[in-house]
């Protein structure tokens, strides 16, 4: 007869449950605190010790110390018991995996400027072509975090901001797209079709955190130049950003894809260009699943799609005159 959640120990029959409670009291001690620890009863705890002894046909537990203290046998068992307990909680967590993967949750992140643009539009497809999975999503800093976290399996897939695309076994291009100067239309800047990095060394910018691909990249423009940025102001916060800009405090440098709609500010082409290759990132030993693949080709199909490349196509700098 097989009974769900018990052991075999040579033709007896041992509950996990009882299993558990013989661990806790050995690390514990004291009947009191392994009820409250498990949350349930002391004498529901002191019912499966006995019942494991009976079934055992052996006492595990000194009853007369003052604390608990096993027996050279329950010493003995207690190597055992952990080693099946431990074992079943490998168990659980393995078959935790298959679950994920019956369910098609992905692991998914991304960096500050995704989450408001160019995320939702790719989630709404998602979830029309595939109702029966879904993204577990969460926000990093900047790009370098989500590699990382793909890197070590903490994520399925990421979306990155890079120079350019690197290795294809676990990048995928989803868009180039160039990096423009946001300037109030009231400020001189705004009457030049391109700019330089020269024309900005007396400008004061307004800038994401010095972790992120804007921020090193416009930082080594300007060294470039001979001159270090003046930075009036460090944020994550785009809104801040480009509301400061439009209050004519600063000037900043940011992704066409997030700029396209403004009319509180005009863009202007930086010359010669910043660019920025958008991709989707999987960890370099990754071993893709069905559910990886599955969303994968659902991003490949996404990229292709008329309605993304409407949406998302770049707009020349100098001809988004707001």
């Amino acid at each position: 007869m097989i009974i769900s959640k018990n052991e075999m120990f040579g033709g007896l029959i041992v509950e996990f449950r009882h299993l558990e409670y013989f661990c806790a009291i050995s690390r514990l001690q004291n009947f009191t605190k392994t009820a409250e620890y498990l949350h349930v009863s002391q004498p529901s705890v002191t019912k499966a010790i006995k019942a494991l002894e009976s079934e055992l046909q052996l006492a595990l537990i000194d009853r007369r110390q003052k604390h608990v203290t096993l027996t050279t046998e329950g010493k003995a068992f207690l190597l055992h018991a952990e080693k099946i307990m431990n074992n079943l909680e490998n168990a659980m967590q393995d078959m935790e995996r298959f679950r994920q993967e019956k369910y098609g949750t992905i692991h998914f992140g991304i960096p500050p400027m995704v989450e408001a643009y160019l995320f939702p539009d790719l989630f709404t497809t998602f979830k029309d072509m595939y109702p029966d999975m879904s993204l577990d999503v969460k926000e990093y800093s900047d790009s370098g975090v989500v590699m990382e976290k793909a890197d070590n399996g903490e994520l399925d897939f990421g979306i990155i901001f890079t120079d350019k695309l690197g290795d294809t076994d676990h990048e995928m291009l989803i868009q180039k797209d160039n990096l423009s100067l946001c300037v109030s239309p009231e400020l001189p800047l705004a009457k030049k079709s391109s700019i330089d990095f020269d024309d900005l060394r007396n400008e004061q910018f307004i800038m994401q955190q010095s972790n992120t691909y804007q921020y090193q990249h416009v930082y080594e423009r300007c060294v470039e130049r001979g001159y270090v940025p003046d930075i009036l102001l460090c944020t994550t916060q785009l809104k801040t950003i480009k509301q400061l800009v439009a209050n004519r405090l600063g000037i900043s440098v940011l992704p066409d894809f997030v700029t396209m709609e403004e009319t509180k500010f005009v863009r202007r082409q930086l010359t010669p260009p910043l660019s920025v290759d958008i991709c989707l990132y999987w960890g370099k030993d990754k071993e893709l699943t069905k559910r990886d693949t599955r969303f994968l080709n659902f991003m490949k199909h996404y990229i292709a799609s008329e309605e993304f490349k409407r949406n998302f196509q770049p707009v020349t700098s100098d001809k988004a005159e707001n």
